[in-house]
C-alpha cells in the first residue's frame, strides 16, 4: 500500500464541482485488483450537514482528489461512505474509492459541456482541442504554505 497527502478534494455534484476544504487529508492506494483507495478527510464542523447527508443517500460519490500537490491534474473516483467520527476540533470522514480512468472521464465532460454550448463540426473539435490543452474545468485550490 502506498500513502499520499491530499492537496484537494471536490465532490462532482451535477456536473458541478465542490471543494471541500480540508484541514488535513490522506489517500492510501490499497493496490488491489479492484483498483480501491481508502479516502481520509480531516475537515471542520461546518461540513457535518454536507457529510451526514451523503452518508445518508447510501449511494456513490464522484470525487477528484489532487494527490500531493495541488497543481496534479485530479485523480477521479467513484467513492462511498464509509465512517464519520465527529472530534472535538472537526470531522474525520472515511470514503473507499475506485480510481477511474481520468483521460477519458476528463474527455466526456469537456465534450458533453460543449455539445451543451451547441458546438459541432469543425469548432467543436476546435474548442475540444483548446479545452484539452488547457485543462480549464480541473479544480484548483489555491497552495497553503
Amino acid at each position: 500500500m502506498k500513502t499520499f497527502k491530499i492537496a484537494g478534494f471536490f465532490v462532482n455534484e451535477c456536473a458541478q464541482l465542490h471543494e471541500i476544504k480540508l484541514v488535513d487529508g490522506l489517500i492510501i492506494n490499497k493496490e488491489d485488483e479492484k483498483r480501491t483507495w481508502l479516502i481520509e478527510l480531516f475537515v471542520s464542523k461546518d461540513y457535518e450537514e454536507t457529510f451526514s447527508d451523503y452518508q445518508k443517500r447510501e449511494d456513490e460519490l464522484n470525487v477528484q482528489v489532487l494527490i500531493s500537490h495541488p497543481n496534479n491534474d485530479p485523480a477521479i473516483f467513484t467513492a462511498e461512505m464509509r465512517d464519520m467520527k465527529i472530534l472535538d476540533n472537526g470531522i474525520n470522514v472515511l470514503l473507499e474509492g475506485k480510481l477511474q480512468k481520468m483521460r477519458n472521464e476528463y474527455a466526456k465532460q469537456v465534450l458533453g459541456k460543449l455539445v451543451k454550448e451547441g458546438l459541432e463540426g469543425n469548432a467543436l473539435i476546435e474548442a475540444f482541442n483548446q479545452s484539452i490543452q488547457r485543462r480549464h474545468n480541473t479544480p484548483t485550490v489555491k497552495e497553503q504554505n
